[in-house]
């Protein structure tokens, strides 16, 4: 008897400890996971609703822009950067580099723009050629500079010369140039330029590094200087130290369409399709490749990236 009444005690005692346990599990499940299950469901309800981004960048760019504005430059281009740099997805972006990219040039060519400008006191035997070499400068940063309009020097004149040091990157996915000027081991956005178009040399891959090897500008296929009042309108050329990679003004043959399949005679063998392959080169507009021509020297770093 006296076992059949213990038996009988501990079956409660578990049937109470386990109903103990489902109510305690009924009430987290009620106060605690349903709740976060219904929230988790709400969210996932919004986001399914096709509601206007917020742009974070939208805010910042409306203030730096406000302070140019108002006269205080430094700070709203600093503002801008600091826009880049924070938030480089906002569709301000774009405007942003745009406005810093004219400061940028409003200040480098400035009269009134006194750091890093030297004066330079032209000595007996010196042309443009050897002043920008050992400058460290090019001969139309100098032409602009200074509003020569002539290659004649004389002993004793006074030239503005900014040294430049300034590197490129081409990125192939969107057809952007991008300027960079380097500070010591840094470097800092200068400007952006957009390709007309972009055509690599067969088999070059990407990423790439060289330099900018020499500069050209020619008009009817002769060679002009910087002083010549054809210059404007030459055809420009920045040659990368890659066969094949150069940095120019669209060609006016690119207009010419290219055959599919190039006509042969019978008899004759196949011609080389490369000799019916479009031109490589980045395509640029001409005002844009002179601002470059002005910027970028013999030896700039020159990056393809994707």
């Amino acid at each position: 008897m006296a076992r059949t009444q213990l038996k009988l005690l501990l079956f409660l005692i578990v049937l109470g400890i386990t109903l103990g346990c489902m109510a305690a599990a009924y009430y987290i499940y009620e106060k605690v996971l349903r709740p976060e299950k219904l929230i988790q469901q709400e969210m996932a309800a919004i986001k399914k609703v096709d509601m206007p981004r917020i742009d974070p960048g939208a805010k910042r760019f409306e203030a730096a822009v406000a302070m140019i504005k108002e006269g205080r430059v430094p700070e709203g281009r600093d503002a801008l950067y600091k826009l880049l740099k924070q938030f480089p997805d906002s569709a301000t972006c774009a405007e942003a580099k745009r406005i810093i990219g004219e400061i940028n040039l409003d200040e480098l060519f400035s009269t009134d723009l006194k750091s890093g400008r030297r004066d330079y006191i032209v000595q007996p035997g010196d042309s443009l050629a050897l002043i920008a070499g050992r400058q460290n400068t090019t001969i139309d940063m100098i032409v602009k500079l200074n509003g020569l309009m002539g290659t004649v020097l004389q002993p004793g004149d006074h030239l503005a010369i900014v040294p430049l040091e300034f590197s490129v990157d081409v990125d192939v996915s969107n057809k952007t140039v991008t300027l960079f000027r380097n500070v010591g081991d840094k470097r800092y956005f200068f400007k952006e330029y957009q390709a007309r178009d972009l055509r690599l040399p067969p088999g070059m891959k990407v990423p790439a590094e060289m330099e900018v090897k020499g500069k050209s500008a020619s008009v009817d296929g002769r060679s002009v200087l910087s002083t010549d009042p054809r210059y404007v309108e030459a055809e420009k050329w920045l040659p990368g130290s890659r066969p094949g990679v150069v940095l120019r003004t669209p060609p006016v043959s690119r207009a010419v369409p290219v055959p599919e399949n190039p006509p042969v005679a019978p008899g004759a063998e196949l011609a080389d399709p490369s000799a019916f392959a479009p031109e490589s080169g980045v395509f640029l507009e001409r005002a844009d490749l002179e601002e470059l021509f002005a910027l970028v020297r013999n030896g700039s770093k020159l990056h393809f990236i994707r």
